[in-house]
């Protein structure tokens, strides 16, 4: 969908609702500790590593995907889509300070409330990737960096999506190792 100079600033302001119902529903479901995808999984586990917050460490995943997009598309990459670091920041922001401030005394030991939180910031990320998506601009990172590599490997989106998936968790074991391995 093309955008015109006219249309940018309304699509923008919906893109970055969408951002951030996102990023307060991927706080809120890593905050539940009931299960989360793989990239915030793989975030959360570099960030136990590293002591570095888990939105940042998100943020700097999404900055490595930008470059190999950047790398990727070479002449091809759209200028627009640089427009992705910001959305990365944001992103990252807003993760943070859900995670470790608005949701920090969200502990229940009650197996009944975290499902029912969970449900609710399922809802609230599904609703603001619809939103997202239908601003018809930006993106997330990691699901642009799937598109190119799905539209040069010829391959479906969803297949090259499950097989990032399959690299994060991948990556997420090689930080357990490290973690849980000791030389001495």
């Amino acid at each position: 969908m093309e955008i015109t100079k006219q249309q940018f600033a309304k699509h923008l302001l919906i893109e970055i609702a969408g951002l951030i119902l996102v990023a307060i529903g991927a706080a809120g479901i890593m905050k539940v500790a009931l299960g989360t995808g793989a990239y915030d999984a793989l975030a959360l586990s570099i960030s136990s590593i590293t002591a570095i917050e888990v939105g940042t460490v998100g943020l700097i995943g999404n900055c490595i995907c930008i470059a190999i997009q950047i790398l990727m598309l070479r002449k091809k990459y759209r200028l627009m889509f640089l427009l992705q670091i910001p959305v990365s920041f944001l992103m990252g922001i807003t993760i943070n300070y859900f995670y470790y401030i608005v949701f920090a005394g969200m502990n229940s030991d009650s197996y009944m409330i975290r499902m029912i939180l969970l449900f609710v910031f399922i809802i609230i990320c599904s609703f603001g990737d619809a939103i997202m998506t239908a601003s018809g601009m930006i993106g997330l990172p990691v699901e642009s960096t799937c598109m190119i590599f799905a539209k040069n490997l010829k391959m479906e989106f969803g297949k090259v999506r499950q097989l990032a998936d399959v690299v994060f968790i991948i990556l997420i074991f090689i930080c357990w190792f490290f973690i849980n391995f000791k030389l001495f």
